[in-house]
């Protein structure tokens, strides 16, 4: 597993409906084999519990996906405003995550070489504790 950090947990919310091909188990279904999603499990009937890998798939394209898959998402005025947060969240931190990468294998070329280290001049700690 990746860095945690990396991760991303969202409900995603749909229309109420009566036909269980457009609930929440049948939007499960169809997102288990995509790469980057760790769990995709029913919260409710109309509801989606999700875990994510940040580096592979977005909230974003999640809910693209969903919408190609003719599942209807809930539009009220709150989950709206809810869902441009987490696709602004998710683009930020998108952006982030090849400059941590590039962090750490400086971290790990580092670590290879052997830093000098300053020795100091015995007479001079001498000279300066009298």
């Amino acid at each position: 597993m990746e860095e945690a950090e990396n991760y991303r947990c969202r409900r995603i919310y749909l229309k109420p409906s009566d036909d269980p091909a457009a609930q929440a188990q049948a939007a499960c279904n169809a997102l288990a084999n995509i790469d980057g999603i760790e769990l995709a499990a029913p919260h409710t009937e109309s509801s989606i519990h999700i875990i994510y890998s940040l580096d592979k798939i977005s909230f974003a394209i999640l809910i693209e996906v969903l919408d190609e898959l003719d599942f209807q998402m809930d539009t009220s005025i709150l989950v709206s405003l809810r869902n441009t947060i987490f696709h602004f969240l998710d683009e930020n931190a998108r952006e982030q995550i090849p400059e941590q990468a590039e962090r750490i294998e400086e971290v790990d070329t580092d670590e290879g070489e052997t830093p000098e280290i300053p020795h100091a001049d015995d007479e001079q700690y001498w000279k300066d504790y009298h």
